[in-house]
């Protein structure tokens, strides 16, 4: 359990004007917690803060550890046995591999991991002699969320680590994170939402300068009084179970709540759970199955919510056995329908709409 209940007050030195940050919250830290929100929101502060990068007043207390207090002199970042991955990787540029991990193994008294080991993992062994001069920016990452780990950290601690990388390298690097989280907590600072659902039950929503809510990624994005409304109008991202995979069609049949979704993939799935995200403006809402078409999706749902935006638009929540969608239709179609909460519709979604 992290609990925290901090203020930073600094001066933007380009506008000059004061700003206020208030931090308050009770995290269950098991696995991954994304933070999450705008640039500017006070996510990157949080953090530092946490670490003790940056000078804040009140408490911050881990498990049993009280790394600050009105009482007790706030304890060093050294000593908080947090690991640290920065967007950039700072690694010592006069070292090579070894040498920049061999420091963080000697601040250790013991090792969940070796050097051996994360290296082979993170497909950088033989680049262990290289100067880190040498290596891509995705190398460099890989090396630097293995010195985090060699320090052997009680919490691990990452703003942004795959922002800047290839797609390649983020497809090595996610599913490591998660299996790490699984021995280590995280705090996690992302943008992208397919690395917050991929990743997280949990997440921290960062709102200028606070924690507006915490919770479950999907029923944050379905909260319609929460500033993230207008990341969930554009899509939510579902889980679904691969069932099958047709080569010939390129098509992944999943099950969404126990009913059929198809799926345009190029190469079949690696895992038994995937995630998608669908886009509001590919879902057509009907009362009756369409017969005829193109549409291969079609599912049952029933309208649990609904909101009119400033364009006389509606934005339809549209609810499975444990998951939900948005829709967005014109305000004359909503009408025509006579649509309210409580209606059964089928809602027919574009497959190639659909992004694994």
């Amino acid at each position: 359990m992290l609990k925290l209940d901090i203020q930073k007050s600094f001066i933007n030195q380009q506008t000059g004007v004061s700003r206020e940050l208030y931090f308050k919250a009770n995290i269950d830290l098991s696995g991954v917690c994304v933070i999450f929100g705008d640039s500017g929101a006070g996510k990157t502060t949080l953090l530092r803060c946490l670490i003790g990068l940056e000078s804040c007043v009140g408490d911050i207390q881990f498990k049993q550890q009280i790394w600050q207090s009105e009482q007790q002199k706030s304890i060093p970042t050294e000593k908080r046995g947090i690991g640290v991955v920065f967007q950039e990787p700072r690694l010592f540029p006069h070292l090579n591999v070894q040498q920049n991990l061999q420091l963080a193994v000697n601040k250790a008294s013991s090792h969940a991991f070796t050097i051996e080991q994360l290296a082979n993992k993170l497909g950088f062994t033989e680049l262990l002699t290289h100067q880190t001069t040498q290596l891509s920016g995705g190398q460099k990452q890989r090396v630097a969320i293995a010195r985090a780990l060699l320090t052997d950290p009680q919490l691990l601690v990452m703003d942004e680590p795959l922002s800047s990388l290839d797609q390649g390298s983020k497809q090595l690097l996610l599913p490591f994170i998660k299996e790490v989280s699984q021995k280590i907590p995280i705090l996690y600072i992302t943008h992208s939402e397919q690395e917050l659902f991929y990743l997280s039950r949990n997440m921290l929503l960062v709102n200028d300068g606070q924690i507006e809510a915490s919770g479950e990624p999907q029923q944050l994005f379905l909260n319609s009084d929460l500033s993230l409304i207008k990341f969930a109008h554009q899509g939510l991202i579902l889980s679904v179970d691969v069932k099958s995979y047709d080569p010939e069609e390129a098509l992944i049949k999943a099950c969404l709540d126990s009913q059929n979704l198809y799926i345009s993939a190029e190469t079949p799935p690696l895992v038994e759970k995937i995630q998608v995200k669908i886009n509001s403006r590919d879902v057509i809402v009907a009362l009756q199955p369409i017969e005829e078409s193109s549409l291969l999706n079609c599912l049952s749902a029933k309208v649990v919510g609904f909101d009119i935006d400033s364009q006389k638009a509606v934005v339809l929540t549209l609810q499975f056995e444990t998951q939900s969608l948005y829709a967005y239709i014109t305000l004359r179609s909503f009408n025509k329908l006579q649509l309210a909460v409580g209606s059964e519709v089928f809602a027919h979604v574009k497959t190639m709409s659909i992004v694994n």
